[in-house]
């Protein structure tokens, strides 16, 4: 890329030292000029030659960061030919994947010949999420100012930033216990939320709610579905990543990871629901363990945030009719908020429903 105004100002000051030298009959001039015709041209080769050979290595942390707390990316850039460069920006996109919010960065740098710079980029995040930097382009401008090498790059370097929530071991063991015992409730009363894994032969005890009655009577016998129960014992935990204005789904996100780190820490086993933008439907993931917590959390911030809307709670309902009790992690409808609940920051609550 030729910078036409460098190269103008560039002629101009080539005209005025020959007119100079002609002038006066100055040897100094002469040796000036001589040195206006070889550096440019030593300058736009060794920009370009530098250019080709340039590389850029980015390095994010390889475990998971915390938010509010500053984390440093290396960038480093290689520098193998004997040309130096004075003049390289490196451009940079900085993104959290989980908010789809992105800002442009710029980071101006002087290379040294046969060197490799390390640039450390301090970062702070505000919100937790999928951090993503993007190393865009590098671009090399000579000596003079005449001439322009961009290097396209689309390097990339990532990493999870969790939600810092505090363990609140006694209001979230009470909330478990009351959510179990009424989904036990609810299964004793007759209720039907468990995994069919197999049909079997009738055995003297099976309930006759498990009872296959159409496949009995094509085969004359009594045939009963097989059932992994995924309510005993356990609480069914439902998570609203709706966000709005007032970005009030970063509290859903560390009121939930507190209750989560508290039935962990107190081995109460549940299993976590919410819905994936990325799927296009509700997973689920059983969590015993601090290790699967971690998990559930990571693969929740590699998704999407949705706009405004109450996805999940529609379709848990829809799919787990007779599920009984959850507890529902999000903005509880209406003013009135229950008594069997967590607060959260912004209205934000987990409920029994």
């Amino acid at each position: 890329m030729i910078r036409i105004r460098n190269v103008l100002r560039y002629l101009v000051a080539f005209a005025l030292n020959i007119f100079i030298m002609l002038a006066f009959h100055s040897y100094v001039n002469l040796v000036l000029l001589v040195g206006m015709v070889l550096f440019p041209a030593y300058s736009i080769y060794g920009v370009y030659r530098a250019g080709q050979h340039l590389q850029v290595t980015l390095r994010c942390p390889r475990e998971d960061m915390v938010k509010n707390e500053e984390f440093h990316v290396y960038v480093d850039i290689d520098n193998p030919t004997w040309f130096p460069l004075v003049n390289v920006t490196l451009s940079l996109r900085v993104e959290n994947a989980f908010y789809g919010s992105r800002g442009e960065h710029e980071l101006n740098v002087p290379l040294r010949a046969h060197h490799k710079t390390e640039i450390v980029y301090p970062v702070v995040m505000e919100r937790c999420g999928h951090f993503v930097l993007t190393a865009e382009r590098i671009t090399c401008m000579d000596l003079s100012g005449m001439y322009v090498v961009q290097i396209p790059l689309k390097k990339q370097t990532e990493c999870l930033v969790l939600p810092a929530g505090e363990c609140r071991e006694q209001e979230a063991g009470t909330l478990y216990q009351k959510g179990v015992s009424e989904a036990m409730e609810s299964r004793e009363k007759g209720y039907d939320f468990s995994d069919i894994t197999g049909i079997r032969e009738y055995i003297p005890g099976d309930k006759l709610q498990n009872i296959h009655w159409k496949l009995s009577t094509k085969k004359d016998e009594l045939m009963v579905k097989e059932r992994v129960s995924v309510s005993a014992m356990q609480l069914h935990v439902l998570v609203e990543l709706a966000n709005d204005e007032k970005m009030r789904v970063e509290s859903v996100l560390q009121l939930a990871d507190s209750i989560t780190k508290a039935f962990v820490k107190q081995n109460m086993p549940f299993t976590v629901h919410y819905y994936s933008v990325k799927q296009g439907r509700l997973q689920q993931m059983y969590i015993g363990n601090e290790v699967e917590q971690r998990q559930w959390m990571e693969l929740m911030l590699y998704d999407i945030c949705y706009d405004n809307d109450t996805r999940a709670k529609e379709l848990f309902l829809k799919e787990y009719p007779s599920a009984g009790s959850f507890l529902y992690i999000g903005l509880p409808d209406g003013a009135d908020i229950p008594q069997d609940c967590m607060m959260g920051e912004q209205g934000v609550a987990a409920v029994l429903i």
